[in-house]
């Protein structure tokens, strides 16, 4: 179903009001959630049904626990992740800006961190290039050889700027985001073969079985494995965060910025990708291929299409939970 995106924000800031956030809160959080829906993003206002993101009881303000001049450690003190991420972005640019490179972790926070090319993005959008990674310890990806689920979907992104639009490929090291999983089974479909086991270890296309059991990593290989134990090694255990514990108590985040200044010079850095990109686009093409597109310009592209229309197409399901959570 269409609906207009004026709507689909209203709706979206009264569910996460409902769920106990201050309007600063909300507004960062539909930030992060309105950055994933209008590029086709499972990891859009999905997440404000079901389980949702309800604001923890013990919640309170982040603090930085250790800091030097490039790095710093943010205890999220159990409060709403895209909170604590919007603190450790300014963090990371700021430091990168001024000493060349920078680090910063998150842990102890509870949610999601959303579409987490959303924050790269931001880093790059102070002409920086932006990596973040997150870890979660709930299992979902096994490791190779196995079917027990040890590592979440770990996601890692990077943001690089250009001319434009910066390159930004944010992909989970799962071969299905567990949202995606969630939109599925909101939808009663199934998903593609391939993608994960059951409790059990056999293979099914059932969403709430996959759940139940492990999401294949993105390659369906050793590879994707091998990532997303190093995900989690620096988006978890680098930054204090838990591993496999089967709550959602203490997630974790790297972010980490590096300024090309300090190195070959921002403007020549920026030219030289923007050559890149360009070439990208004028490659030959394969039988069939349309366009030949560089990471983020798919969702860049979906994204401007909506907001000139002013519509966006939601699921009939999942507008229907939605509505009924706030009581539309």
């Amino acid at each position: 179903m269409k609906i207009k995106v004026s709507e689909l924000k209203d709706l979206s800031t009264k569910a996460i009001l409902k769920y106990g956030y201050t309007n600063k809160e909300a507004a960062i959080i539909l930030d992060m959630l309105m950055y994933a829906q209008l590029r086709g993003n499972n990891q859009g206002v999905v997440k404000l049904i079901g389980r949702g993101i309800p604001k923890s009881e013990d919640a309170k303000e982040p603090t930085v626990e250790k800091e030097t001049p490039t790095t710093a450690l943010i205890n999220a003190n159990a409060t709403m992740e895209a909170i604590a991420m919007e603190q450790a972005v300014k963090m990371v640019t700021k430091k990168a800006k001024e000493m060349g490179i920078a680090i910063v972790g998150v842990h102890n926070s509870r949610g999601s961190s959303g579409a987490i090319g959303h924050w790269s993005r931001k880093i790059a959008d102070e002409d920086l290039i932006g990596i973040t990674m997150s870890s979660y310890p709930i299992g979902s990806i096994p490791p190779h050889g196995s079917h027990e689920p040890l590592f979440c979907t770990n996601p890692i992104a990077w943001g690089i700027p250009k001319e434009g639009e910066p390159l930004v490929l944010d992909m989970a090291t799962a071969a299905i985001a567990y949202y995606g999983l969630v939109e599925a089974k909101t939808a009663g479909v199934q998903v593609a073969e391939g993608l994960g086991y059951d409790k059990d270890g056999n293979e099914t296309t059932d969403p709430a079985k996959i759940m139940d059991g492990a999401t294949k990593p993105f390659d369906k290989g050793f590879k994707g494995a091998g990532l997303a134990l190093m995900v989690q090694i620096l988006g978890g255990a680098l930054v204090g965060a838990d591993f496999n514990t089967g709550s959602m108590d203490n997630d974790g985040d790297v972010l980490i910025a590096i300024n090309p200044d300090a190195l070959v010079g921002t403007k020549k850095f920026i030219e030289e990708t923007t050559k890149m990109t360009e070439a990208m686009k004028k490659s030959k093409k394969l039988p069939g291929v349309d366009e030949v597109y560089v990471p983020g310009e798919r969702g860049d592209k979906i994204r401007s299409a909506i907001l000139e229309a002013g519509e966006i197409e939601i699921e009939d399901n999942l507008l229907k939970e939605l509505k009924k959570f706030v009581g539309a």
